[in-house]
């Protein structure tokens, strides 16, 4: 695997990039990194939403709207920091799905608010390892039907999440990688004071989908969040040691998303 990894590094910077990208295209089937492709198209089957998405922090060809953006019924917006991937997104898909590159903060996130201004959103999907509590809490207002939103399973069943940086990297924040984004807790309580309930969990254990409460009907059995499990796992199945994670963050600062200021947790 790292072997492939190196030589990907190395193609992605010369001219063999494109045919690189359009042969992977026709030999790997575009999904999601767990199950979330496969969760979103039970929901968009029975649910009558907008077929138009937005998706912040993908990657090339696994992001949770993949199945969507191939479907020529679908658009959609796809937003990231990473050139490559927004390269392979505008060399793949097809002229309905927009896909824009940019480091995302509060003041960038208007560009996605100009988009949706003129649009019924069907699903909203963030993914981008740090603020991704403060950026759902702006972009619930577009109502959405559909949320998907990955959360920090190491935070447990605190309401908190990382305090607002326009700069955060994970991997600068911590030296674990681990002090990012917000809890199940944290998310859940923003979602449902915005009318929305919990009712999938991605397989992994990291990606939490919610329906807006008058489209969700009768179709699903609501999630309460004290039921979710508490467990990420990683591709080759192992699971993550997130009680050791939490021992070696919890000094960091973090916001109380109940009480909306600085939280001593323990």
């Amino acid at each position: 695997m790292l072997v492939a990894d190196n030589v990907k590094e190395i193609v992605k910077r010369t001219r063999l990039a494109v045919p690189f990208i359009l042969v992977k295209n026709l030999t790997t089937r575009a999904t999601s990194q767990s199950n979330e492709a496969e969760i979103l198209r039970r929901i968009v089957s029975r649910l009558d939403i907008p077929k138009c998405f937005i998706e912040l922090g993908f990657s090339g060809f696994e992001f949770n709207t993949a199945e969507l953006a191939k479907r020529r019924d679908w658009i959609g917006l796809l937003v990231d920091g990473g050139a490559y991937n927004v390269r392979i997104a505008r060399l793949t898909l097809h002229s309905g799905i927009r896909a824009e590159e940019m480091w995302i903060d509060l003041d960038t996130l208007e560009r996605v608010f100009d988009y949706a201004k003129s649009k019924k959103v069907g699903v909203l999907s963030v993914d981008v390892d740090g603020n991704d509590f403060w950026f759902l809490e702006k972009l619930i207002t577009i109502r959405p039907a559909v949320i998907v939103a990955e959360f920090n399973v190491s935070l447990g069943l605190r309401p908190i999440t990382v305090p607002y940086d326009p700069a955060f990297d994970r991997k600068k924040k911590h030296e674990t990688g681990e002090y990012y984004g917000a809890s199940i807790a944290a998310i859940g309580h923003l979602c449902a004071n915005n009318d929305y309930s919990l009712v999938e969990i991605s397989r992994n254990g990291v990606n939490a989908f919610f329906v807006r409460n008058d489209v969700l009907a009768g179709h699903w059995k609501k999630i309460d969040i004290d039921d979710v499990p508490l467990t990420k796992s990683y591709p080759d199945g192992s699971l993550a040691p997130t009680d050791k994670f939490w021992q070696q963050i919890r000094a960091m600062p973090f916001i109380d998303v109940t009480k909306m200021t600085a939280a001593s947790v323990s």
